[in-house]
């Protein structure tokens, strides 16, 4: 199971019209979609967060556009609690004992506070710098099929 960040561009910034969609079509940025290419060539499940609607899976509808974002703090009053972050998490009831996070540095303490510490967190796109630097390892990784994270032993 990966976790991947929605990111800002969305199907309806170019067609207002769109209606309801997947949430794995409805992510239209660049970061979004190598994360998604990567969720999707090493794993067989991922998750899709989102700072307005929280977990989504990626064939979860939603309908409408926003411009909210969490902040290295975390949540914010414009984002979804962190309350109903924590209680998103427990109705999926996820067995997995790691778990990778395709995202920025500012996802590392956010999900320390929801994803109970039974479960192993995968950051391998922290450290690399900007986002530029983290859509070139997800690139490179997809077209060498090497994954940038690897399954502990335990």
């Amino acid at each position: 199971m990966m976790i991947i960040p929605s990111g800002k561009p969305k199907i309806w910034d170019k067609q207002p019209d769109a209606g309801t969609m997947p949430a794995n079509q409805a992510y239209t940025g660049t970061f979004h979609k190598l994360c998604q290419e990567y969720a999707t060539l090493f794993d067989t499940d991922y998750l899709i967060l989102s700072p307005f609607y929280g977990f989504l899976t990626p064939n979860t509808l939603i309908g409408t556009t926003y411009d909210v974002r969490f902040t290295q703090k975390g949540t914010t009053e414009q984002t979804i609690s962190l309350t109903d972050l924590k209680k998103q998490w427990t109705a999926l009831a996820f067995e997995e004992k790691e778990m990778v996070v395709l995202g920025g540095e500012k996802f590392k303490p956010l999900l320390e506070q929801i994803v109970p510490s039974t479960i192993q967190l995968t950051f391998p796109l922290l450290g690399l710098g900007g986002i530029g630097y983290m859509q070139q390892a997800l690139k490179q990784a997809i077209h060498e099929k090497k994954p940038l994270h690897t399954k502990s032993s335990n």
